[in-house]
């Protein structure tokens, strides 16, 4: 398609997703925070405009919108730092089935990152609970970490 109309195709994709988002559809406003995370649909990328968004679906209990949130506070990501808030909705987003959040509290256990105490049978946990996830949102390189985990903490 000549680059005019994939435009106007995008602009027209963008303003569904900001008139479904307004009439409090939490999945479009999931998807408004990844494209301006992102800056596809010719947003430009602003992460303050993304937390405002993920942070939207996550009051709704979007899973996807409370990990990214979750993800966010912790590094500051469009929003001032803060680790309780952050893993306090990765622990919402965690017990709504988002493996992503699952595999996070895992490695701030196994880790002893941000705050936790080094707990190998609370990593355990949050690891075995990944395998049970129905939110697949994770990625393979964490997968494949918390497997090797599980091999090694049975």
């Amino acid at each position: 398609a000549p680059r005019r109309m994939r435009g106007r195709r995008r602009w027209r994709r963008r303003r569904r997703w900001r008139q479904r988002a307004d009439c409090g559809d939490a999945v479009a406003m999931r998807k408004l925070g990844f494209a301006y995370h992102d800056g596809t649909t010719g947003l430009k990328q602003d992460a303050t405009q993304a937390f405002m968004w993920y942070k939207r679906a996550a009051d709704l209990k979007d899973v996807h919108g409370l990990t990214e949130c979750g993800i966010a506070y912790p590094n500051g990501q469009g929003v001032e730092r803060s680790n309780i808030r952050g893993y306090t909705m990765l622990g919402g987003a965690a017990l709504l089935g988002s493996e992503h959040a699952c595999g996070i509290l895992g490695q701030a256990n196994a880790e002893g990152l941000d705050g936790f105490e080094k707990d190998p049978q609370e990593a355990t946990r949050w690891y075995r609970e990944m395998e049970k996830c129905e939110t697949l949102n994770s990625i393979e390189e964490a997968r494949e970490e918390a497997a090797a985990w599980l091999r090694e903490h049975p």
